[in-house]
């Protein structure tokens, strides 16, 4: 079997290329990197940087990808959008007309998300205009795909209710080898993390201004005992030497369930709090997650982070928890062969 990985996002299809590799799948990583996070690509797509040299060597690297379409056997993208804006049609139909079959990982900003996760009790703030846009237009473009996978509720929620067939919710795959528990000294401040991912706050997607406000309040009580540090702008690899000496990482406070940086703070044995509702065990999705889920209020916020650097033995408990459950369903290779299978599904 041979399987292209379109794009890239925060690491999902770099760690679960690796996992398939381990599985003896044939691999190819297309990307640009991710922009600043720099992840390393088999087949580079083109820089991203303005300037018509860069536009033109965009074009050239996907049309000649694109002729190669028909050497895979799946072709799996986890961007609405993996193609040069320019060329963006030509390359989508050549693609949908590849004899690939063709994967859709849902688990970005697409217009179907938009669109559905407002009627939500609480969602990410968004350029809503955005999502009137291209709706219908990427409906069609998925109902041609063979198969879709959320990798967490809120997507699997959105893809439902836009009336799309789509795949049980996959983890997301973290390489465990590369992702260690690093014991801090017990006499050590607390370092309490927030990892930055938005830069234009209008559309705070992780509720970054209310986390940096319930920050200030805890500053002012516990700058003793603890750190609190928002930071961003890292390549994948300043933040993986970064995280390491991170005792709790607050992810993200506007969703039902958490990301990807909640779940290498789960491998790396460190408490998490992010969304992780109950609709989302109650469907039978990490119905054993120690993720601490807490609501996009500061008041709520600061109590969950209070609760937690007054009482390091609770900090410690819950480490160990998060490390084994990132044993349990983000390892790279577990997440990797449920993939596989449904590579290999006749459903497709």
């Amino acid at each position: 079997m041979k399987v292209l990985l379109l794009q890239e996002m925060s690491g999902v299809h770099t760690n679960l290329a690796s996992g398939l590799r381990e599985l003896g799948v044939n691999v190819d990583l297309a990307c640009n990197g991710d922009g600043f996070k720099r992840y390393n690509s088999d087949i580079n797509l083109g820089s991203i940087n303005g300037g018509f040299n860069s536009h033109l060597e965009r074009a050239k690297k996907q049309i000649e990808l694109s002729s190669n379409f028909d050497l895979y056997d799946v072709i799996q993208t986890i961007s609405p959008s993996p193609f040069y804006t320019g060329l963006k049609y030509f390359l989508e139909q050549r693609l949908l007309k590849s004899r690939a079959k063709k994967i859709y990982i849902a688990a970005g900003s697409d217009s179907i998300y938009r669109n559905h996760v407002k009627e939500l009790e609480y969602f990410p703030p968004h350029n809503w205009d955005e999502k009137v846009k291209g709706y219908n237009v990427f409906k069609s473009q998925l109902l041609r795909f063979d198969e879709v996978i959320p990798v967490c509720w809120e997507y699997e929620y959105a893809m439902k209710k836009a009336g799309i067939n789509c795949q049980r919710i996959v983890p997301f795959p973290i390489n465990l080898t590369e992702h260690q528990v690093v014991r801090n000294n017990s006499n050590a401040k607390i370092i309490v993390y927030h990892p930055l991912n938005r830069v234009n706050l209008n559309f705070d997607f992780k509720g970054t201004l209310l986390i940096e406000k319930a920050f200030e309040l805890l500053r002012e009580n516990y700058s003793d005992i603890a750190d609190f540090i928002s930071k961003g702008n890292m390549t994948h690899q300043e933040y993986n030497e970064f995280t390491n000496s991170v005792d709790i990482v607050v992810d993200q406070t506007y969703s039902y369930s958490y990301g990807m940086s909640g779940a290498i703070g789960l491998a790396k044995g460190q408490v998490v709090l992010s969304g992780q509702e109950s609709v989302t065990k109650n469907s039978g999705h990490y119905v054993d997650s120690p993720v601490l889920n807490f609501k996009p209020e500061v008041q709520d916020i600061y109590n969950k982070i209070e609760k937690l650097i007054i009482d390091r033995k609770l900090i410690q408990d819950l480490s160990e928890k998060s490390r084994m459950f990132a044993e349990e369903y983000h390892c790279h290779i577990k997440v990797a062969a449920q993939y596989l299978d449904i590579y290999q599904s006749d459903n497709l």
